[in-house]
């Protein structure tokens, strides 16, 4: 019996517990705003101080109506962005981009540059080593009669040895007699591979009988260069 007890005593417990567990009420908030007090469009009316802060960056919109700004606006501009390309073309038009008269002069020769003379580029006309030791670029001799009355002109080919285009300066060391001379003095030697430069030496008789050595040196001071040439005259 008292088993039987038990087990009644349970039964009668279970759905007791059941009943005293409350199921769960899902609750929504509600929010209800009256439309009384809602105002539009406030501050449109407002606008930034006269000299007050103020954007430094080109605009990429209209200006405000009224501006006089918008009377000078034409549909092509900005067309190209931010290039620039609007005004350089402008800028062409209006100018002479150095095309005029391009044709009137020979593309063949170098023309339109000035060099520094001998004296201001520091150029001084003596024998180097290779000449000292007796080795000279060329060696000319010129035979005359001493009581003529005209000189003789030999000329000199320099073979152009440097990559580009070079400054050269042309002179006699300070023991040459003053009948020598060369032409030119100075000019631009052309790239190796290039044409020779080509001075003219003359020599004047002053009607003395002898030999007379002159020593003519061409300089390329920018490439540290020189060209010495051996000139002999002799005068009978």
């Amino acid at each position: 019996r008292v088993e039987d007890t038990t087990m009644r005593l349970l039964v009668l417990t279970v759905p007791t517990a059941w009943a005293l567990v409350a199921p769960a009420v899902s609750r929504v908030s509600r929010v209800v705003l009256a439309s009384d007090g809602v105002k539009y469009d406030v501050g449109s009316g407002w606008k930034p101080e006269e000299g007050g802060m103020q954007s430094t960056d080109t605009p990429d919109f209209f200006y405000e109506d009224g501006d006089d700004r918008n009377s000078n606006i034409d549909y092509t501009d900005g067309i190209m962005g931010s290039t620039g390309l609007d005004k350089l073309q402008s800028m062409s038009r209006s100018s002479d981009p150095g095309v005029a008269g391009a044709l009137d002069v020979d593309p063949t020769k170098i023309g339109g540059y000035q060099a520094a003379s001998a004296s201001e580029k520091g150029v001084k006309f003596e024998l180097d080593v290779p000449a000292s030791m007796g080795r000279f670029e060329q060696e000319i001799v010129i035979n005359m009669a001493a009581m003529s009355d005209s000189s003789r002109v030999e000329d000199v080919f320099i073979k152009p040895v440097c990559m580009a285009y070079e400054d050269f300066y042309a002179g006699w060391t300070a023991d040459t007699p003053s009948t020598f001379s060369v032409t030119p003095t100075e000019g631009r030697m052309d790239r190796r591979g290039g044409e020779p430069t080509v001075l003219e030496v003359e020599v004047k008789p002053d009607g003395q009988v002898g030999q007379k050595v002159g020593y003519l040196c061409v300089v390329l001071p920018e490439e540290n260069e020189q060209f010495t040439v051996k000139v002999t005259a002799n005068f009978s």
